[in-house]
C-alpha cells in the first residue's frame, strides 16, 4: 500500500520519528492534572498512533481504523487544551 507513491511503512517510520521528537518538545505551560498529561504526551501519543496505523494499514484491519480514529481523538484533546490553556 502506498500513500502519495511512498509505501505506508515508510510513512510510519517517520511518524515513528516524530513521535520521539514531540517527546522532548512539548509545549510547557502552567497547568496540573489532566491539562498537563495532555500537553505533555498527547501530540507524541498522536504521532505514535498514526504509526501504529501505518504499519497495520496493509492489512486493512479493524485495529488500524481505531487507531487510527484514536489518533484523532487524542489530537482534538491536544488542540482543545493547548487553545483553553493558550
Amino acid at each position: 500500500m502506498k500513500v502519495v507513491g511512498v509505501p505506508v511503512q515508510v510513512w510510519g517510520v517517520v511518524a515513528l520519528v516524530l513521535a520521539v521528537v514531540w517527546a522532548f518538545v512539548w509545549p510547557q505551560r502552567d497547568v496540573d492534572g489532566l491539562a498537563y498529561l495532555i500537553l505533555r504526551w498527547g501530540h507524541a501519543l498522536v504521532w505514535l498512533l498514526l504509526a501504529v496505523t501505518a504499519f497495520l494499514a496493509p492489512a486493512a484491519s479493524t485495529a488500524a481504523k481505531r487507531t487510527g480514529m484514536a489518533a484523532g481523538v487524542v489530537y482534538f484533546a491536544f488542540l482543545a487544551t493547548i487553545t483553553i490553556t493558550g
